[in-house]
């Protein structure tokens, strides 16, 4: 059968535990309206009944850089991390928040206190009972000025976490916080493993041990990362035996890997979906899923340096980006253009903000009144005595943002800015973001179905200063007091309507400004060897049920 196009309609409700005690007049945080997604997938006809055993190698372009939940940077970190260790809460397959290590929850009439109820039996990886006391631990680690987590901000607003008992944790918030129950969706670490470490520098963040539905093994930098199936998973066991991260920096010899089979899934880049994976022969072997991302892409600006201080000349970068070509031409088609820190499926997007369109005339008239002119006639703009000479840095492994940076680089040429392209391996990247030694910088935010406060990534207090010891979202060192205020009263409003126009205003803030250049919101695009079965598509994407994947007998290859 033919690709199918489907179009799944989201509903996210926010959900209130599972207990009789919650009554139905509490203020709750809601969660958008029904949301469109178009999917395209290779329809699996074979049913056949699942068996234990096999292995899935999934190739990826970057290693991990560091096995800590609360510690954890960067999405390939993420993908283990999420497959290691459990929250209190999980999204299920709708992004609906359900219990995980919680048994339920329930949530006080004014919204300020949680009480977790935990499920009992379950242990970790090395056979040590997990309890109250280790939730308690994880979150005072969290909240340690000394921990360099990413996450801080995300517990700021909690007053207390008391253990009732071994199996009940009650936290109680000094104000509403509507992402409360989305915070509890961090991975907790186990006390005994950690209260003797520097939780930073400790062995345990390479050798993890979790909770989770896989246990690690080995980490082999730069080549894999091995886990094996927990057989004593309270949710019971994986129907894969192994699991294998496999590191293939570059594209084209990943995607040899896997026609060659020493892999069973990888993201294919938007030039290899497009001319290499729509063949018959292709599809013979593997399945391919095509589905809206949750993440945007941008370039965001080092605003410490004076260069990028001038609202007009980051305003004028973005006029000299076109937007559209590289949705054309790069991703042929496959994504979105999007205009501000939300993606356009999010409530909190405000539609009526256009993108910036490409116009090179207006470019050249902002970097003029910026100042900038090419005095000396080399092609280059100047100010004063420097030269509008400027780095874009992106991670290797990642062909769209290599071939975007190249058209990027050619674009800003022909408005008289001389553009250098960096690229560099991941954990390096990540480093010069930490001690803020780049110009600009090519990424992208994902995992943003959830709630949307956006308040670790564009609050002042999340700059990022390693050099201080503190680490953040906010590597741009991006600050406005304005923009304090109101993302400050988007996370500590209930009302859906009043949260709308709170994040709008934001919305539109940030768009003028322009502290990112936002570009797209690119389609997810899997390959995968068609032996593995139990693959749903949802609004979860796919990988959200990976512990219930399965090889049928016959087709077991390890």
């Amino acid at each position: 059968m033919n690709r199918l196009f489907i179009i799944l309609a989201i509903f996210v409700y926010f959900l209130i535990g599972c207990s009789k005690d919650v009554p139905p007049s509490n203020p709750q945080p809601q969660l958008p309206p029904p949301i469109e997604q178009t999917v395209e997938v290779k329809e699996d006809t074979i049913s056949l009944s699942p068996e234990y055993g096999d292995t899935l190698v999934r190739a990826t372009f970057a290693d991990a850089v560091i096995l800590n939940p609360i510690l954890t940077p960067d999405v390939p970190s993420g993908v283990i991390t999420d497959l290691v260790f459990n929250g209190l809460l999980r999204e299920n397959e709708n992004l609906e928040l359900e219990p995980d290590l919680a048994e339920k929850y329930i949530v006080s009439k004014d919204g300020l206190e949680l009480d977790f109820v935990l499920k009992k039996g379950v242990r970790w990886h090395d056979g040590v009972e997990f309890t109250a006391e280790d939730v308690k631990f994880t979150y005072d680690k969290i909240m340690d000025p000394k921990t360099q987590t990413y996450d801080r901000e995300s517990f700021a607003l909690v007053k207390t976490l008391e253990v009732i008992d071994p199996y009940r944790v009650k936290v109680i918030y000094s104000k509403p916080f509507a992402p409360a129950l989305y915070a509890w969706e961090e991975g907790i670490i186990p006390k005994h493993i950690y209260e003797k470490d520097d939780i930073n520098t400790s062995k345990y963040n390479r050798c993890p041990v979790g909770t989770g539905p896989f246990k690690f093994v080995e980490w082999s930098p730069h080549e894999q990362i091995l886990l094996e199936t927990n057989k004593d998973y309270f949710a019971g066991r994986t129907y894969l035996d192994r699991f294998i991260f496999k590191v293939i920096p570059d594209p084209t010899m990943c995607f040899l890997s896997l026609l060659k089979g020493e892999a069973d899934m990888m993201p294919l880049t938007p030039d290899q979906y497009k001319k290499q994976a729509q063949s018959a022969e292709f599809l013979d072997k593997f399945d391919v899923y095509r589905y809206p991302s949750d993440a945007y892409s941008y370039l965001g600006f080092n605003l410490t340096k004076p260069i990028f201080q001038d609202q007009r000349v980051r305003q004028a970068l973005s006029y000299a980006t076109d937007k559209k070509l590289i949705i054309d031409d790069i991703l042929y088609g496959y994504g979105q253009a999007t205009s501000g820190p939300f993606i356009p499926s999010s409530w909190a997007y405000d539609k009526s903000i256009a993108p910036y369109p490409f116009d090179q005339e207006k470019a050249r008239k902002l970097l003029t009144e910026a100042g900038w002119t090419d005095r000396d006639g080399d092609g280059i703009l100047e100010l004063n005595d420097q030269k509008f000479i400027v780095t874009i840095t992106t991670n290797k492994g990642n062909e769209t943002r290599k071939l975007a940076g190249s058209l990027i680089q050619s674009l800003w040429e022909k408005v008289g800015i001389k553009v250098n392209l960096e690229i560099v391996e991941w954990g390096v990247f990540n480093d010069l973001l930490d001690y803020k030694k780049f110009d600009i910088a090519f990424l992208g935010w994902g995992d943003l179905t959830g709630d949307p406060d956006p308040y670790s990534m564009w609050h002042s207090s999340a700059i990022t200063d390693k050099e201080k010891g503190k680490v953040g979202d906010n590597f741009t060192s991006y600050s406005n007091p304005e923009v304090d205020k109101l993302l400050e009263e988007g996370r500590t409003t209930f009302d859906l309507e009043k949260r709308k126009q709170i994040y709008h205003k934001f919305h539109a803030i940030i768009a003028t400004e322009q502290p990112y250049i936002f570009l797209f919101v690119a389609d997810n695009i899997y390959a995968l060897d068609k032996r593995i079965h139990g693959i749903t598509v949802a609004p979860a994407g796919i990988t959200y049920n990976l512990e219930k994947w399965y090889v049928p007998k016959g087709m077991q290859k390890y």
